[in-house]
């Protein structure tokens, strides 16, 4: 028997079952699917509701395609040459061709609803569990880039002119501290994920009292209840992890511009990875940082798409519809290119240099520590700071053009030296507390990582539980 939901409904065409099936799309979530449905099976025998000697094979089957992460299902379907709706249809599709009658009793206790809900927040947890490890690795990248350049003075800017200078270290110090906290943002969410929907069916439960606890034990899932309603009509759980992958890809999308925005501004002053630089086809001098260019546009698609999805979800009426499925492409679709992109940005970071004397040259005539000489002047002088402001504002005004010589004559009025202005940026209290402020960042790095291994662990036990 090759079971088909609408077998009585009448047949179909293939373009028309095409177009809504997710048969091909579930791929990417199959062996979570088998996962679920053994942890259901396993769990109603040990309540009697599945007699042993009918479930034992079933059991025995699922293990089998568990081991093979679905691979065997699809195999099987594309052999046999059988449309199905979804892979869960497949699934109990194939558990009726190998278990026969047996198959049935797995039907008892749940929904596609309620499954597919547990199987989007375990796939979600292990693609988002993949994504902070990368993470972790990126910002490692930016701490050791940090250390590496502390003594390296480079411009900082304000309404896209040079502001400051400081040192390389507070730019990528800086950096990492903000994918920290996106990095927490997108740890925290992994409490959503623990949630279990399981046993609540379609929509307002089933008349089976699932063992929590057993299924929780098995599937790493928190086994308190919570509203089926809810369990099987919100996606919010995805639309969290799209909104904060959006902000991930915002924030590196600004470090590749900063990166394309120097390279053009101070040429050859970044020693950037080659295999990170492409050439014009006709103009054979041009360096352009291709990979930078397509993470901004990589940035602009997982916004699309978090957009996307929110366009889908907002007009809907609470419970299942199918709709919701093709949520399910745009998250998937956002991974991967998160994933991919964290990638390159650490590849990039680790090959990164600095030409310390191009940079030098280029800041040399621009007064990016002017603000450092009002504090000082105000200090030593015990003036205003205003008062000392509106003065070296004219005696800029008077120069016509800000410039070496502009320059020169503004520390000659103040009896300082080019060696003076650059050690009072050398020595701001930030650039003495650097060393402080890394050693901090190391120990969250380490303290983070710690945490995600733990989860790690807990899930690898779990799945030890079940298929044992």
């Amino acid at each position: 028997m090759t079971l088909r939901y609408r077998i009585f409904i009448g047949q179909t065409k293939d373009f028309i079952e095409k177009y809504f099936s997710s048969l091909e799309s579930d791929k990417r979530i199959v062996k979570y699917i088998i996962m679920v449905m053994l942890a259901h099976v396993k769990t109603l025998m040990r309540q009697g509701i599945i007699p042993t000697s009918h479930g034992e094979e079933i059991v025995r089957i699922l293990k089998d395609l568990a081991k093979s992460d679905g691979e065997q299902l699809y195999k099987w379907i594309e052999q046999s040459k059988a449309s199905y709706e979804d892979a869960f249809e497949a699934l109990e599709a194939y558990l009726y061709e190998f278990a026969e009658a047996d198959a049935g009793y797995i039907a008892i206790g749940r929904s596609r609803n309620d499954h597919i809900a547990t199987v989007l927040r375990m796939y979600l947890r292990d693609s988002i569990i993949e994504i902070l490890n990368t993470l972790l690795d990126v910002r490692e990248s930016l701490l050791r880039k940090a250390t590496e350049l502390r003594n390296v003075i480079i411009p900082f800017f304000t309404h896209g002119q040079v502001a400051q200078c400081g040192s390389a270290s507070t730019y990528f110090i800086s950096y990492e501290h903000t994918l920290a906290n996106i990095w927490r943002l997108l740890y925290q969410g992994l409490d959503l994920l623990r949630e279990n929907p399981l046993g609540s069916g379609a929509a307002s439960g089933s008349i089976i009292n699932l063992d929590r606890e057993s299924v929780g034990a098995m599937l790493c899932l928190d086994p308190s209840p919570i509203p089926p309603y809810y369990s099987t009509g919100s996606r919010l759980f995805i639309l969290h992890y799209l909104n904060a992958l959006s902000l991930l890809m915002l924030e590196l999308s600004r470090l590749a511009e900063d990166m394309i925005f120097l390279n053009s501004l101070i040429p050859n002053a970044l020693k950037v990875p080659v295999e990170h630089i492409a050439t014009s086809s006709i103009m054979p001098h041009k360096r352009n940082l291709v990979t930078m260019e397509i993470v901004r546009a990589n940035a602009a698609k997982v916004c699309g798409l978090a957009f996307g999805a929110q366009s889908i979800y907002k007009g809907l009426p609470y419970g299942y519809n199918l709709d919701l499925q093709e949520i399910n492409n745009v998250a998937m679709q956002s991974i991967d290119i998160v994933q991919k992109t964290l990638n390159i940005i650490k590849d990039f970071i680790n090959g990164l240099s600095i030409d310390e004397n191009l940079v030098q040259k280029f800041i040399e005539d621009k007064p990016c520590w002017s603000s450092d000489l009002v504090e000082y002047i105000a200090l030593t002088s015990g003036r205003p700071a205003r008062e000392v402001y509106l003065n070296l504002a004219k005696l800029f005004k008077d120069c016509g053009a800000i410039d070496s010589a502009c320059i020169s004559k503004v520390l000659s009025h103040f009896n300082l030296t080019p060696e003076d202005i650059w050690n009072m940026v050398k020595n701001r209290p930030m650039e003495i507390n650097m060393k402080r402020v890394l050693e901090d960042a190391w120990t969250r790095l380490e303290r983070d990582r710690s945490n995600v291994k733990n989860v790690s662990l807990a899930i690898e036990k779990c799945t030890s539980t079940l298929l044992s």
